[in-house]
């Protein structure tokens, strides 16, 4: 992904800067009134569309997809063992410790609350609390992943866990919705907070592309018909120079397009996707440079 992401923005500026010095200054920058027209259009375009495509071609497939992949999770007997294995004491029942994950307010102190409740010494619900504390930050969401992934049907359980990665409360939420069995409802909360604001991106810049191409080639067949470009004459060195800088103007323009979209798509993920993160843009030797201009 970094090589291309590279190779593409070379490409771009071998195009713009050939066709800005054949084409020379004058011809160039009537085409770059093209440019700039398309990708407002385009922008415009992406931005009012952008939801409405989302909730229209994906929002059904990812919400019945995320609920596909946690229903078979039995997230209370897995807590329950995990925290017996690391003493919690038999005198709080599951049922009480189905209650502590359920309850309002930090679990940690309510599992605090309800081992004082029986009688346990002080030196056991330290213990304990540490425990909770690590299970909670280290593997429960790891575990919920694994539980949720499936070899005979194909599920894909890192779906899961977008967004929940590092947030006790948010991935404490998710296990409460699935303890109370309402899986649809789980599958919603996911879509909604974490997956949608990616996806939303991501049509967008499906979007922009798909209206900057019909854009720009209806301008280019009225700048055509107008004749607006074989009127322009002028043929000099000087001419072809500025062709040339406006080509390299034009290619950032792109490029700056493109890490702009990419930069947003980024941010809406939080920086967790697999195939588009941070570190596989600082591994780029050009592209860096414009997505950082953005990135903040």
């Amino acid at each position: 992904m970094s090589v291309l992401l590279d190779v593409i923005v070379v490409v771009l500026f071998i195009v713009t800067c050939v066709t800005g010095y054949v084409m020379g200054f004058f011809k160039y920058a009537a085409l770059m009134l093209k440019t700039v027209a398309t990708l407002l259009i385009a922008a415009a375009a992406a931005f009012i569309l952008a939801a409405p495509a989302y909730n229209a071609v994906a929002q059904d497939k990812v919400v019945n997809a995320i609920e596909s992949s946690v229903e078979k999770i039995d997230v209370a007997q897995k807590v329950n063992s995990e925290l017996r294995k690391r003493g919690l004491p038999q005198t709080v029942s599951n049922d009480e410790l189905r209650s502590v994950l359920l309850a309002d307010g930090d679990v940690v102190k309510n599992l605090d609350g309800v081992m004082a409740q029986k009688g346990v010494d002080p030196g056991t619900r330290e213990k304990v609390r540490q425990e909770f504390e690590d299970y909670l930050d280290h593997e429960l969401l790891g575990q919920i992943v694994s539980m949720s992934q499936s070899k005979e049907d194909g599920t894909d359980g890192s779906i899961v866990r977008t967004g929940l990665e590092n947030k006790r409360e948010e991935l404490i939420k998710f296990v409460r919705m699935l303890l109370m069995s309402d899986k649809h409802k789980a599958a919603q909360e996911i879509e909604s907070t974490y997956v949608r604001p990616v996806g939303e991106k991501i049509a967008g810049g499906i979007i922009f592309l798909i209206a900057g191409i019909l854009v720009s080639v209806t301008l280019l067949i009225v700048i055509k018909l107008a004749g607006i470009l074989s009127k322009v004459k002028v043929v000099s060195a000087a001419n072809s120079f500025g062709g040339l800088m406006l080509g390299v103007f034009k290619g950032a323009l792109y490029a700056a397009v493109i890490a702009y979209v990419l930069c947003a798509i980024v941010n809406a993920s939080k920086n967790q996707m697999d195939k588009l993160n941070t570190d596989i843009i600082d591994k780029t030797y050009i592209f860096k440079y414009f997505f950082n201009f953005f990135y903040k």
